[in-house]
C-alpha cells in the first residue's frame, strides 16, 4: 500500500514538473528497485526532493526558452540520482532483512531455551512431588510409631496412676478409721464431761429453784398483804364514793324539788365568777370536755336547781352527739387568743386559745335570709334566761310566736336552753344570742331565727370561758 501511495506521490511531481516547463517530455516509469527505494526513504529526503523540483520549475520558469536537450539532460541525471539511491535503499533493505533474520533466529533460540526450561521445570515438579509424596509417607509413619509410643506410655501412666490412686484410698481409708476412733473416744470424753456438768447444772438449778420458790412465797406473801391493803382501800374509796353520790343524788332531789324547776325561771340569773381554776367536773357532764375551765363559777341556788334536772332528764334519755361535733381543740389562726370565730358556712364556732389553736364548737345558724356578719362583742351572760321572741319573728310567724309576747321563764321548755351569750353592738342589744337548744338535732343546719344553736352541755362550757367584753368576729 505504502508502495503504490510512493508512486503515485512520484508520479503527481514529475507531472507538475512537466506542466509547469509546458515542454518537458512525460516521466518514464520507475522500476521496481526505485520504487523500493522511494518505499524507505526518509521524509527529510523527500522534502530535500521536493526543495530541488521546486527550485528547478522555477529555473524552468525564468528560463522559457530553455531547450528540450537541456531537460533531458536533467532527467538523465535525476534517474541517475534516482538508480543511485535506490540501490542504496536496496542494499538497506537486504541489511535490515539479514537483522530481522537475525532476530528472528534469535526469537527461535529464545523459544527453544524457554522450551527447554519448561520441561525441566515440570522433570524438576515431578521430581519435587515424588520426593514430597515419599516424605510425607515417611512422616506419616513416623507419627503413626510416635501415637503408638504414646498411647503405651499413657496407657503405663494410667496404670500406674490407679495403682497410686488404690494406695492412696488405703491410705485415707486407714487415716479416717484412725480418725473415726478418736473422735469416737473424743466424743465419749466430752460426753463424760458434759455429763458430769450436766449434773452439777442440775444440781446448782435445783439448789436455785428451791431458793427463788422460797423467795417467790415471800413476795407472794408480801404482795397478797399489799392486795389485801388495796382492797381494803378501794372498798373504803367505794364506801366514800357512794356516799358521795348519795349525797349528790339527795342534793339534786333537794334542786329539783324547788320550786324554780316547777314553775321556770322569771328573773335573771347571773352567777357570780372567781378568777381560779375550777375543780374536775362530776356527775353526768364529767368529761364531756378537755382542758382547763378558765372560771370557777358560784353558781345561783335557782341555777343549780335547774341544772340538777337538766342532768337527771339526760340521765334518763341522753343524746348522742354525732363525733364531729363534739367539741375539739384544733390548729386555727388568723385571730387574737379569747376572740369568738363563728363560720356559719362551716357550722362552727371557734374560741382562739392561743396563735394557732382554738377551741371548737358545733352550731346551728339562721336559716338563709336571717343571717349576721360582723364583728360584735359579748354585752351580757345569762343562766336558764326567759326567753320573749323578737317582733319580727312575732311578725312573720304570729300563730308560732304571738302566745310568747309576754315572755317564756326559762327551763326544760325554753329555746334557749341552760345558758345564753347576748351579743352586742356599739353597746346596743343585736338580739342575737349564742344559746343552747331544747332541738340538738338541729345543729349543723341552718334552722335557727338568727341566733347561734349549741348544744345545752357545749354552750355551758363555753360559758364558763368567756368573760364580758369577748369580741365575737361572725364570717
Amino acid at each position: 500500500m505504502q508502495f503504490r501511495s510512493l508512486i503515485l506521490l512520484g508520479f503527481g511531481v514529475s507531472l507538475a514538473m512537466n506542466i509547469s516547463s509546458y515542454a518537458a517530455p512525460p516521466v518514464p516509469a520507475a522500476p521496481e528497485a526505485a520504487s523500493a527505494v522511494v518505499q524507505v526513504a526518509s521524509k527529510a529526503e523527500q522534502e530535500a526532493l521536493k526543495k530541488k523540483k521546486s527550485a528547478a520549475n522555477a529555473k524552468a520558469k525564468s528560463k522559457p526558452a530553455a531547450t528540450t536537450a537541456k531537460n533531458k539532460t536533467d532527467k538523465a541525471k535525476q534517474a541517475a540520482s534516482k538508480a543511485d539511491k535506490a540501490k542504496a535503499d536496496k542494499e538497506k533493505l537486504a541489511k535490515a532483512k539479514a537483522e530481522k533474520e537475525k532476530l528472528a533466529k534469535a526469537k527461535a533460540d529464545k523459544e527453544k531455551l524457554a522450551k527447554a526450561k519448561a520441561e525441566k521445570d515440570k522433570q524438576l515438579a515431578k521430581a519435587k512431588a515424588e520426593k514430597g509424596k515419599q516424605l510425607a509417607a515417611a512422616k506419616a509413619e513416623k507419627e503413626k510409631l510416635a501415637a503408638a509410643a504414646k498411647a503405651e506410655r499413657e496407657k503405663k501412666l494410667a496404670a500406674a496412676k490407679v495403682e497410686r490412686e488404690k494406695q492412696a484410698a488405703e491410705r485415707a481409708k486407714a487415716a479416717e478409721e484412725r480418725k473415726i476412733v478418736l473422735a469416737k473416744q473424743a466424743e465419749e470424753r466430752k460426753l463424760a464431761r458434759e455429763k458430769a456438768a450436766e449434773e452439777r447444772r442440775i444440781a446448782r438449778d435445783k439448789a436455785a429453784e428451791e431458793r427463788r420458790l422460797i423467795a417467790e412465797a415471800k413476795v407472794r406473801a408480801k404482795e397478797e398483804q399489799r392486795l389485801a391493803r388495796i382492797r381494803a382501800e378501794q372498798e373504803r374509796q367505794a364506801q366514800i364514793a357512794a356516799a358521795a353520790e348519795a349525797a349528790r343524788q339527795a342534793e339534786i332531789a333537794r334542786l329539783v324539788s324547788m320550786e324554780v324547776v316547777q314553775t321556770g325561771n322569771n328573773g335573771e340569773l347571773r352567777s357570780e365568777t372567781a378568777a381560779q381554776a375550777a375543780p374536775k367536773p362530776q356527775g353526768l357532764f364529767a368529761g364531756l370536755f378537755g382542758g382547763p375551765v378558765v372560771q370557777k363559777q358560784a353558781m345561783l341556788p335557782e341555777t343549780r336547781a335547774l341544772d340538777a334536772a337538766l342532768e337527771q332528764r339526760a340521765s334518763k334519755k341522753p343524746f348522742r352527739v354525732k363525733p364531729e361535733y363534739e367539741p375539739k381543740v384544733v390548729q386555727y389562726s388568723g385571730y387574737a387568743p379569747g376572740t369568738i370565730v363563728i363560720d356559719t358556712a362551716a357550722h362552727y364556732l371557734y374560741l382562739m386559745e392561743g396563735s394557732n389553736r382554738a377551741r371548737r364548737y358545733a352550731i346551728a345558724v339562721g336559716k338563709d335570709g336571717l343571717q349576721y356578719k360582723g364583728v360584735v362583742k359579748v354585752g351580757d351572760k345569762q343562766e336558764w334566761p326567759r326567753w320573749i321572741p323578737t317582733k319580727d319573728m312575732q311578725a312573720r310567724e304570729p300563730a308560732k310566736y304571738a302566745q310568747y309576747a309576754d315572755g317564756m321563764p326559762g327551763g326544760g321548755m325554753n329555746p334557749l336552753g341552760a345558758r345564753a351569750i347576748y351579743l352586742y353592738e356599739n353597746g346596743r342589744d343585736t338580739h342575737l344570742r349564742i344559746h343552747g337548744t331544747i332541738a340538738p338535732e338541729t345543729i349543723g343546719t341552718n334552722s335557727s331565727n338568727g341566733c347561734f344553736r349549741m348544744i345545752n352541755e357545749h354552750v355551758m362550757d363555753l360559758y364558763r370561758r368567756v368573760p364580758v367584753g369577748t369580741a365575737v368576729v361572725v364570717l
